[in-house]
Parts: C-alpha cells; structure tokens; sequence
C-alpha cells in the first residue's frame, strides 16, 4: 500500500467502493429478477390451468376426446409448455398433448385447488379440478340453497412448463446486469481517472520540482494553476524555491570571496600583504629553471633590519607591525614591476631581482640600504634608525636547486650583520665539490655527532632563593665535543641545525634524556624537575607535541615535571605557532617557560599570550645590579608583575655571591651560575643527586 503513487491512491479510493455498492446492487436486482421471473412463471402456470380446467369441463361431460385433444394442443402451444393432460373423474386420461414427464400416481391425485403439483430443474407441473358446472338452475325461479353442497369434481387437467426459457431469460438478466455494471465502472472509472489526474497532477508537479530542487536544479519553479490548499502549496513551493535559490547564489558568492581570500592568504603574509616564503619560494623555481633552460640570470636579495626587536621591546608589537608595514611599502616603491618582493618571517625580506645581476644587483642592494638608513620610524614620541643588512647572490646556470640560493644569501646577510650594521655582502653560489663539502660541513658534523653520540647533555642545577625545594631543579642542555674541536655550546649548536633542519633532532634527545630520568627518579621515589630548552624549529612543528605525549605514555608518566622553555625572541618571531605550542604542551600536564625574558615592555604582554610557569630573566637586567639603577628599577617592576601571576623567575649567569645576595633580596626565585653549581654531565650530576636524595 505504501508504495502505490497518490493517483493509484485516488483511483483505488473511487472505484473500489464504487464497484463493491455496483457489484451488491447488481447481486440484489438480478436476485429479485430470476425470482419475479420464477413468479411469473408459477402464476402463469396457475392461470393457464385456471383457464383449462372449466373450458374442459363440457368435453368431459360430453365424452368428446377430440375436443379435448384440441384444447390439450392448443394449450401446448402456449410458451413454455411442454404438456398438457386431461384426466377424467377415474384419473383415466383423456386427453393428452406433449411430452409428458409427470408420473402415473401424480396423475391419478386429487387437486382440490389449482397448485403446483411437481417441479424439477428443467421442467415444473401445475393441476386444477375440474367441477361440474351448477348453472342448470334458474336463479329468478328456484331459489339457491344456502347450504348447497360444492360441485363435483369429473376430472383434472395438468400442464408442464419447460423450465429453460426461464433459465435463458434468468441468464440473460444476469448479463444485462453484467453489462450494466461494466458501463457504469468504465463511466465511473474514466470519471475517476480525471479526478485523479486533476488532484495528483499538481502534486506530480510539485514532487518532481522537490527531485529537481534536491539535485541542484534551484532554478525549478511550478505552474501555480491550482485553487485551493494545492494552489497553496504550489505558491509557497516557489517562494521556498525563489529563497533557496537566492540563499545558494548569496553562499556562492561568499564561498567564491573566501576562496579567493584563502588562496591570497596562502600565497601572502598577512600583515604586509607581500608574497610569503612558500610562494617566493615557488616563484624562486620557476625563474631558476627559466635560467637553467637558457633565460636571463637574476639576483636575489636578502633582506634582515637591524633594530626591529628594539622596537618591539620599547613600543610594543603594534609599534613593529607598523614598521614592517611601513618598510614593505619602502622597498615595493623602489623596485620594478617585473622584481619580487616578499617577507618571509620575522623582520626578513627577500626580493628577487628579474634580468638582473652582478654589478646591477648590488648597486639596487646599495641603493636600498642606504634607504633604509636614511628612513626614520615614528612611534608616538620616539624615533628610531632602523637600517638593514642585505646578502646579495647572483644565480647563473650552474646552480641546480633553489636551497642553493638561499643558503648562501642568507649567509651572506649573516656575514653583513657580523659586519656591521647597514652593510651589503654578496656570496657567490658554488655548486662545486668544495662548496657541498662547506655547505655540507654543519650538518654533517650534526647528524654523526647524533648518531655517534658525540652530543654531550649537561645539567645546570637551579638553586631556589626564597624557599627549600623539596625537589630537584635542573635544566638540560647540550655541548657538542669533536676531536680537535673546541666545544660548541648548545645556542651556537641550535643555530646551525636550524639551518639544515636538524634541531628537532637535538631536541628529541633532549626531550629523551629528561623523561628517561623523570622515570628514573620516580622509581627511586625521588622528586626531579626539569627545565628542557626548546628551539625555534621545534616550537612551530606540531610532531614536537606529538613526540612528546608519546614518550610521556610509554613511560607511563605525567608531564608535571617537565617544562619545555623557548626565547622570547620566538614567541615575537612565532606568535601564534608559539601560542599554540604552550596550549597544547600544557595539555598535555606540562609546564611552559620563556628565555631571555624583560628585553622590553613588550616582555609583559608575553605573559598574558603565553602564561609561562616559569621564567629566565635576561642576563642584562641582572648583570649591573649594583651599578645601573635603571636596570634594577626594570628588573624590579619585572619580578613584581610575574609573582603577581605566581610566576617562578629565573637568574642565569650568577656567577658571584653579591649578585646572588642582590637577587635573594629582590625576590628572586631561583639562581643558576658557577656560584650556585658549575654546570656537568646529566648522567653523572643525576647520580650524584640520587645518592644526595638517599643520604648515601
């Protein structure tokens, strides 16, 4: 039932009913009929004996067989009759015409009344007595007596009727009645068929508009020729139709804006609206390989300014990003239509110098440095020389990858800061030999120093100023020792594998080597607590995260115990990468903490996006204490602002007992230094803080 359409509906709720009431009369008037007909029959068979019966009497009387044999035959005659007989008083028959099936013994019966005296399927048999007739006597002389006795019976006559004309007049009744009702279902169906159309029309209509409109087609409307609730639904479908188009079209358009919006922003940085790094470099590629295939050589300059941290720290980071802004715009105006611009991070710019190289790239790298030393930055009351270091390389056909090119403008820019400030260097690109091998050498002595275990972990143990620690307070860090090598300490180690990618590395066996011994001093039932630095690499790498909750699991372990420190200098340069590091590592039950902290008033607005644990106060707020009253003025408002925010403080560099005095009487929480405890090798300082632990 469910799955008939609604005219199927509609036609099966006409007819059937229609047909079940046809199918009923027609039952009851044809009943009616084959009984009249049966009636007619028995009252004919009754009258035709009636009639008989006194015609016969004279015949009787008189003994006159032929006359009586004429009646029998002119009774036979009459439809449907099939014999007549005439008995006399003895039951002799007399007179005879027909095919007579009644038996001999129903013959001989006396009928006192005309009746039916026999019947069977085919035929049906009716008798009548035949009375001697009283009209001898004269009824205006001789008076009738009132209690005369009834008239002889002299005789009988009976008649059979054949029964198959009835059948054929009953059948053909039936079949009237058959055929009546097939004309009228086929009236009333064709009627049916119409209503039916006409209501399911519409709704046909409208469902195949729904279909239309749920596959897209939004521009599908229906003929609103309906009255009445249909002619309802049909204006509100269209209206509906009418909305949810216009609704698509308003979605369409914005989903079109923000595409066109996401792939700007995937190719810009979104603060100057220059191309960003992923974009220069895909721009890079493809002039390098117009070179490579026989185009004009280019340049590319790299661009680093000299004093934008000085201005993040004194006016804060509104005051840089309008720097930024300003010094895009500055560069943009001085080159062509054809060069590329681009920042790609921090205060670092790039710009690749189309058909041009040599001589020329210089002279444009001169020219923009001169203008950045002449520019002045205004911010509020304060002005500021900012200037810029440039590395300059050409690019010729011998290069064979973009990293090339890169690698050595931005060493170049290194040897121009190392230079001075405001200054221009430039570095050729030798793919040759000798310089894969320099290139090369940094990451070489990295990654076998990993894998021989040449990186030699130390531990600089905290000294707590303002309470006994129930625990141990330490802080990892990292030397590399080569034979024939002085050591390199672990900032200057970071600052090369950041350039070859591998300071994640380094940082995963710091991450290691702190867990290992958190494991450790928990099996022993020792309290450790450790302070692992964190580079720039691995702060903006979500494996870092991932790493570590790994590790945390294997052990089984909580990362209460473990805070993961970054620069300062990266939370300016990383902003959000660095926000979402601290979210996520402190999910993880760990503690976050920032280096190099109290450069600036911007320092303050770090604690708000990042809300360390823990901080290591910049080593030029604690170095002139006792001298420089401004220094101390601002290490004071520091140390106030961070216990307000039950922030723990950090002095690095205490190396002498009035400097730690100095910081134990300003509130300072902890104190790391040759003073407090020269830094050592973790494995050995750790066993040594066991036995210290267990009293041996």
């Amino acid at each position: 039932m469910n799955r008939l359409t609604l005219r199927h509906r509609l036609l099966l709720l006409t007819l059937l009913p229609s047909t079940l009431i046809a199918i009923a009369l027609v039952a009851y008037f044809t009943a009616s009929g084959i009984r009249t007909l049966e009636g007619e029959l028995r009252l004919k068979g009754l009258a035709t004996v009636r009639y008989l019966a006194p015609v016969s009497e004279y015949g009787i009387i008189a003994g006159q067989s032929d006359a009586l044999h004429g009646l029998a035959q002119a009774t036979v005659q009459e439809s449907d009759v099939k014999a007549a007989v005439i008995v006399n008083q003895k039951g002799r028959t007399i007179a005879v015409s027909g095919r007579v099936s009644l038996a001999a013994d129903v013959l001989r019966q006396t009928v006192g009344a005309p009746a039916m005296v026999a019947e069977t399927a085919d035929w049906i048999a009716f008798a009548a007595p035949v009375r001697r007739s009283l009209n001898e006597i004269d009824p205006l002389f001789e008076a009738k007596p009132g209690n005369a006795p009834p008239p002889d019976v002299i005789g009988h006559v009976f008649v059979e009727f054949d029964k198959s004309g009835l059948a054929d007049r009953q059948r053909q009744l039936l079949y009237r009645g058959l055929l009546i009702v097939g004309i009228g279902l086929l009236i009333l169906a064709g009627l049916a068929i119409v209503i039916a159309d006409n209501l399911s029309r519409p709704v046909q209509r409208l469902v195949k508009a729904v279909h239309g409109m749920s596959s897209g087609q939004l521009d599908t409307r229906v003929e609103a020729s309906s009255s009445g609730e249909i002619g309802v639904l049909e204006n509100g479908f269209n209206e509906m139709a009418a909305r949810v188009e216009e609704v698509h079209h308003s979605m369409q358009a914005r989903i079109e804006e923000a595409t066109t919006q996401l792939a700007f922003q995937a190719r810009h940085d979104a603060l100057t609206g220059l191309l960003n790094r992923r974009e220069f470099e895909h721009r890079l590629g493809k002039a390098l390989a117009g070179v490579q295939a026989g185009g004009e050589e280019f340049a590319v300059l790299f661009l680093d300014l000299d004093r934008f941290k000085q201005v993040n720290d004194t006016c804060g980071y509104l005051a840089g990003d309008e720097l930024l802004r300003q010094f895009a715009l500055l560069f943009q105006g001085r080159l062509r239509d054809e060069d590329t611009l681009a920042r790609i991070g921090g205060d670092e710019f790039c710009i690749l110098l189309a058909n041009c190289s040599g001589t020329r790239a210089t002279q444009v790298a001169e020219d923009l440095c001169a203008l950045a030393a002449a520019y002045r930055f205004i911010w509020q009351d304060k002005v500021f020389a900012i200037g810029t270091c440039i590395g300059v390389t050409s690019v010729t056909r011998k290069v064979r990858n973009i990293n090339e090119i890169l690698t050595a403008s931005d060493a170049a820019c290194h040897r121009a800061k190392e230079s001075g400030r405001n200054r221009v260097c430039e570095q050729e690109i030798n793919p040759g030999p000798d310089r894969r091998h320099e290139s090369s050498n940094w990451a070489s002595r990295i990654a076998i120093a990993l894998a021989e275990n040449r990186l030699l972990l130390e531990a600089m143990p905290l000294r707590p100023l303002q309470h006994q620690e129930s625990s141990h307070v330490v802080e990892l860090s990292a030397r590399l020792n080569e034979a024939g090598q002085p050591p390199v300490a672990l900032a200057a180690l970071l600052d090369a594998a950041e350039r070859y990618d591998l300071a994640p590395a380094i940082d995963q066996r710091l991450i290691d080597t702190a867990i290992a011994a958190h494991s450790r001093a928990r099996r022993n039932q020792r309290k450790l607590f450790c302070l692992v630095p964190i580079s720039r690499a691995s702060v903006a790498d979500q494996a870092t995260v991932d790493y570590i909750a790994r590790s945390l699991a294997s052990h089984n372990l909580p990362g209460n115990r473990l805070c993961f420190v970054f620069s300062e200098d990266v939370l300016s340069q990383q902003t959000s990468q660095a926000m979402a590091f601290a979210h996520q590592i402190r999910a993880l039950g760990c503690h976050v903490g920032l280096s190099e902290f109290g450069g600036g008033p911007a320092s303050f607005s770090h604690l708000r996006s990042i809300n360390p644990s823990h901080i290591k106060l910049s080593y030029g707020l604690t170095r002139d204490l006792g001298g420089n009253r401004a220094s101390t003025a601002l290490l004071r408002a520091v140390l106030e602002i961070t216990a307000d925010q039950h922030i723990l403080s950090i002095a690095e560099g205490v190396d002498d007992v009035d400097t730690l005095e100095q910081l134990t009487a300003l509130r300072v929480n902890f104190a790391q230094g040759r003073i407090v405890a020269p830094s050592e090798p973790f494995d050995v300082w750790l066993e040594g803080a066991v036995m210290r632990s267990t009293g041996i």
